[in-house]
């Protein structure tokens, strides 16, 4: 058996992993960004919705639903950019309502738009 075939990987343990804690939504350059907060304190800043998406594990989108849930059980985001992060998080996780304004803004002449599920 040859030993130098081994591979080893330094893996981070789930337990490490730092948890979202809180996001905001801040201007730079007079633009909206999303400034994601961890639990140790650090944070970081993406463009759009889309590329937070695209860098996020399930388990941080859960995190980020659970501080958007709270933060808007009891209010209404106002502004573009918290209304449209409720909005979709909750098309992620929650069985689409028919009453909700991301399907009210697809009728058309003709009723609902047709989605599949």
């Amino acid at each position: 058996e040859d030993e130098d075939d081994d591979v080893f990987i330094e893996a981070t343990p789930l337990a490490s992993k730092v948890p979202v804690v809180d996001y905001q939504i801040v201007l730079v350059d007079n633009k909206p960004r999303f400034k994601i907060i961890k639990a140790n304190e650090t944070h970081q800043l993406y463009i759009s919705f889309t590329t937070l998406l695209k860098n996020f594990v399930r388990e941080d989108l859960e995190n980020l639903w659970g501080i958007v849930k709270d933060r808007f059980s009891t209010s209404k985001p106002t502004n573009f950019s918290d209304e449209y992060m409720l909005l979709t998080l909750k098309t992620i996780f929650e069985e689409p309502d028919g009453q909700d304004a991301i399907w009210r803004n697809q009728k058309s002449i003709h009723g609902l738009a047709l989605v599949k599920s």
